[in-house]
């Protein structure tokens, strides 16, 4: 979202009773000291992207907030406690599920082994473990992008082309993992996770189990 949508969101916001705003365009319009064409511009976008519906009553409209918006300002909220905190990692939960079964084939090329090997220091179990964020945790997708790790260059292989990715540390079951961060991913909001062993057999897991992870903030 552009900054510039996210502060008049958040001034919109403020007093909302259960996501719904009653907005008078002119009165606003003086209140945050700007045109009140600039808050009609502003409303339109904001419910053309997603993050309000409109209606209109006697005194203007009542506005209100979609999930989306709530998730904005979630992610927002998570953002800036991760920049204020000295903490050293970062706990997340996520929901287990299968993937698209393209993991063993990928993270086997020898692009992706010799660097995980040298930044994590193993060899990793050909697959990933796919982990999709609870709804609690839905909003730490971008914080966790933004992590400091180490970037893997683009290769090719075999005449095919494989694309970057970064690799993050984290523990998972007392035990030091990797997660894998592809440039270009099939998933949103998923964490794919490396091993040097199996663990959905090692730890009996199924789809649908809820499992916490700890990414490392420092590279």
């Amino acid at each position: 979202m552009k900054p510039i949508l996210l502060d008049f969101l958040k001034n919109v916001s403020l007093n909302h009773k259960g996501g719904k705003i009653e907005i008078n365009t002119s009165e606003l319009a003086a209140r945050l000291k700007i045109s009140q064409q600039s808050v009609s511009r502003y409303l339109i976008m904001l419910e053309r992207d997603g993050y309000i519906v409109r209606r209109r009553i006697a005194r203007g409209e009542e506005v209100t907030m979609t999930e989306k918006a709530f998730d904005e300002l979630r992610d927002q909220m998570n953002t800036i406690h991760y920049i204020l905190s000295s903490a050293k990692e970062v706990t997340v939960e996520g929901t287990l599920f299968t993937g698209l079964g393209e993991g063993s084939y990928y993270i086997s090329r020898d692009g992706y082994v010799n660097k995980i090997k040298e930044y994590l220091n193993f060899y990793p179990f050909p697959g990933t473990m796919n982990l999709r964020f609870t709804d609690d945790y839905s909003s730490f997708s971008g914080i966790i992008n933004n992590v400091p790790g180490f970037e893997v260059e683009p290769f090719e292989q075999d005449g095919r082309k494989f694309g970057a990715i970064k690799l993050l540390k984290a523990t998972m079951f007392d035990t030091k993992v990797g997660i894998v961060l592809p440039e270009r991913t099939h998933y949103d909001k998923v964490l794919e996770i490396i091993s040097p062993d199996n663990l959905r057999n090692k730890h009996g897991l199924k789809d649908g189990d809820k499992i916490k992870i700890t990414i490392l903030k420092e590279a």
